[in-house]
């Protein structure tokens, strides 16, 4: 892959993985260290793509990867916030209803963020999610299916 190459998928998938690292990870920091690293892998493979629908589903893979290898490491099990205002620093142009969904949504494991993400910010269907992740469709639909019931909860508390 040439550096240009690399420079237009950059541009073209950043904004998809970015938001996929964010919805597993729950922090803008994880996240961009994620982008990066999942980017880097891109610029490593050394296999073509088929078309472009290989190589979005290619960085869908790699990022929820990422975020599972992170998340079962013993720093981040060990790991606090330090400031929480930072964080929400970053997200000033956000409104009330958008931060109470947000903040919801993070409330969520990270299995059922990755699958609420892809499904409803991204449009996969539980077919498509389930090629992708590697996992059956029945799995998907079920933790659809309980994200739901749980955002639902959480919605109806607030």
């Amino acid at each position: 892959m040439t550096h240009e190459q690399l420079c237009v998928d950059i541009e073209e998938y950043r904004i998809l993985v970015y938001r996929l690292a964010f919805a597993c990870m729950g922090n803008h920091y994880d996240a961009d260290d994620i982008t990066q690293d999942a980017f880097m892998r891109l610029y490593q493979y050394r296999k073509p793509f088929a078309n472009d629908e290989h190589k979005k589903a290619f960085l869908i893979r790699v990022t929820t990867n990422l975020c599972k290898d992170i998340q079962k490491s013993a720093w981040f099990r060990k790991r606090t916030e330090l400031d929480e205002n930072m964080a929400a620093s970053r997200n000033e142009d956000i409104n009330d209803e958008e931060d109470t969904l947000r903040k919801c949504i993070l409330g969520l494991k990270p299995k059922y963020r990755g699958v609420i993400f892809l499904h409803y910010y991204e449009g996969y269907s539980t077919a498509e999610i389930a090629k992708i992740m590697r996992i059956s469709e029945s799995t998907i639909t079920t933790r659809l299916s309980r994200a739901r019931s749980q955002l639902k909860t959480q919605l109806t508390i607030s």
